[in-house]
């Protein structure tokens, strides 16, 4: 029997690091493939534009034939609008981690855009402490991510924020493939509530929220986070030949 094709995608600025122990703890049987995915910060990454996030997700499905695609953050959210559309990959299993969700529209106001807006910097803070594994000068820490929030700039933020937006109109109930979401009680960026409105919105869904932990549950909670991964692996039906995976296909993106 061939190895299970595992493909990890990192959100917004992130970084295939963030993997490391996933992909150094992965069960014989399992291939992963971490595609760094270089998310583009002009304006483009919605739908139907240049760098439309759901296309990209379905860009690296083809070229890593993967069968199983774990996503975190905003990478969730474009792996979910994928997996929603009418050309959705036929994916064994997907996971997706500190996703962002809201089931009405009324569920956003002013306070939630002066928070994301306000708060951004934070959330790419916290992305820098657990990638580098608490060893930055706090205040070195702060400088880097207020220069990542520059490089990210306005429609880069109008992107993340334009997704999020958008999760309200996504028709779930195309979603076919078992979704397990992940998240942290504490995570300041992705609400654990949202992941639970997102669980409970989904045809095939089962949920799982790590107590003491923020917006990175992999980096902050490896052991955990790599079993029930592999739990939820070994959980998943057996393949059938649309789930297979597609043949090769050249795309833009280094993969490790």
């Amino acid at each position: 029997m061939s190895d299970l094709r595992v493909t990890l995608l990192h959100g917004l600025a992130g970084s295939t690091r963030l993997w490391d122990h996933c992909r150094a703890q992965a069960p014989e049987d399992v291939r992963i493939t971490a595609a760094d995915i270089d998310w583009p910060f002009d304006g483009t990454a919605a739908p139907g534009l240049p760098g439309d996030p759901a296309r990209t997700v379905a860009e690296v499905v083809r070229a890593t034939r993967a069968q199983v695609v774990v996503a975190h953050s905003f990478a969730a959210n474009a792996l979910l609008e994928h997996l929603a559309s009418p050309d959705a990959s036929p994916l064994r299993g997907a996971v997706l981690v500190a996703p962002f969700y809201r089931p009405r529209r009324r569920d956003f106001d002013w306070d939630t855009i002066s928070y994301y807006f306000n708060r951004f910097h934070q959330i790419l803070e916290e992305g820098l402490h657990v990638t580098a594994a608490g060893r930055i000068d706090p205040t070195v820490r702060h400088a880097m991510a207020l220069r990542v929030r520059e490089t990210i700039g306005p429609y880069g933020w109008m992107d993340f924020f334009g997704a999020y937006l958008r999760t309200p109109a996504l028709p779930l109930h195309r979603v076919r493939p078992p979704v397990l979401v992940v998240a942290g009680q504490d995570d300041r960026a992705a609400p654990p509530s949202d992941a639970r409105n997102l669980a409970r919105a989904l045809p095939a869904a089962r949920l799982d929220v790590f107590p003491s932990c923020g917006h990175f549950p992999m980096a902050e909670r490896p052991r955990s986070f790599t079993r029930l991964l592999g739990d939820f692996l070994a959980s998943l039906p057996a393949p059938s030949d649309r789930s297979a995976g597609a043949p090769p296909a050249d795309a833009p993106l280094e993969m490790t």
